[in-house]
C-alpha cells in the first residue's frame, strides 16, 4: 500500500511540474532590438530620417508592438562643435508591425550654419526601450536656387550636350558661400540613371543610344562641411539623338 501511495504521488508531482515556467522577465530583458537601416535623406527644406521598425526583442521572440519611438537631435555651430545643444523628441508610432516595414519622420527646424546628429531607439513600454542606433550626422546651408538657363543640344556620333547658368545664390537670393556642384538624372523607357556630381556648368552624355528618347534635370548642390546640400532640380527636357 506504502508503495503505491509513494508511486502515485511521484505521478501527481510529474504532472504537475511539467511546463513549470520561470519567474517572468524584466521588461529591459525583453526590450526591442535598435532599429535598423537608419538613413537621412535631405531635401531643400527639410531632413527625413527613415528606419527599419524593429520587430523582434534582443532575445529573438516577435514583438507584438512598438508604443513610440525616441529620436536624439544634437545640434552645434559648424564652426565651433563643443556649443552642442541636445533636444529629445518622443514620436508615438500607431501603425502595425505587420504592415509597415519603415518608419519616416521629417525634420523642418534646420539652421543655417549648424549641424545636426541624430540616433534613434525603439520604446515597447515602461522601462522597455531599445538600445541606440548608430549616429547619423548632416550640416545645414540655405539650398542653392535652381539652374537657369538650361538648354539640351543633340550632337552628332550619338551624343547629347547639356549646359545651364552657373548658379551663385541660395533660395533667399543671398550668395553662396561656395561653389555648388551639379548632379544629372536621365530617364529614359529602359531605366534612370543618376551620374556622379560635376563641377562645371555643361556635361556631354555619350552613353546614349540612336532613336532613343532621353530626359534630362539638372539639381544643383551645396558642399558644406562635408554635406552636399540639394537644391530643387530643373524640370525635364528630353531628347532624341
Amino acid at each position: 500500500m506504502f508503495i503505491r501511495l509513494f508511486v502515485l504521488f511521484l505521478f501527481i508531482s510529474g504532472v504537475t511540474g511539467c511546463g513549470k515556467k520561470g519567474p517572468p522577465l524584466p521588461p529591459e530583458a525583453v526590450r526591442p532590438e535598435p532599429p535598423k537601416d537608419f538613413r537621412i535623406r535631405l531635401e531643400p527644406f527639410f531632413a527625413e530620417l527613415s528606419f527599419k521598425i524593429p520587430v523582434e526583442n534582443i532575445r529573438g521572440q516577435a514583438l507584438s508592438r512598438i508604443k513610440a519611438f525616441r529620436i536624439e537631435k544634437r545640434r552645434y555651430p559648424a564652426e565651433n562643435p563643443r556649443l552642442t545643444m541636445v533636444q529629445t523628441l518622443k514620436i508615438p508610432f500607431r501603425g502595425k508591425l505587420s504592415e509597415e516595414e519603415r518608419f519616416y519622420y521629417r525634420d523642418r527646424n534646420l539652421r543655417p550654419g549648424f549641424c545636426y546628429e541624430y540616433r534613434v531607439s525603439a520604446i515597447k513600454g515602461f522601462r522597455s526601450e531599445s538600445d541606440w542606433t548608430p549616429p547619423q550626422k548632416f550640416c545645414w546651408f540655405t539650398p542653392p536656387k535652381t539652374p537657369e538657363g538650361f538648354e539640351i543640344k543633340t550632337l552628332p556620333l550619338h551624343q547629347v550636350f547639356l549646359t545651364w547658368k552657373p548658379v551663385t545664390r541660395d533660395l533667399n537670393d543671398f550668395a553662396l558661400p561656395g561653389k555648388p556642384l551639379y548632379r544629372i538624372y536621365r530617364r529614359s523607357s529602359r531605366e534612370t540613371r543618376v551620374f556622379p556630381p560635376i563641377p562645371d556648368n555643361a556635361f556631354y552624355d555619350l552613353s546614349v543610344q540612336a532613336g532613343e528618347t532621353y530626359c534630362y534635370s539638372v539639381e544643383p548642390l551645396l558642399p558644406y562641411y562635408g554635406t552636399l546640400i540639394p537644391g530643387f532640380r530643373t524640370p525635364e527636357i528630353c531628347a532624341r539623338p
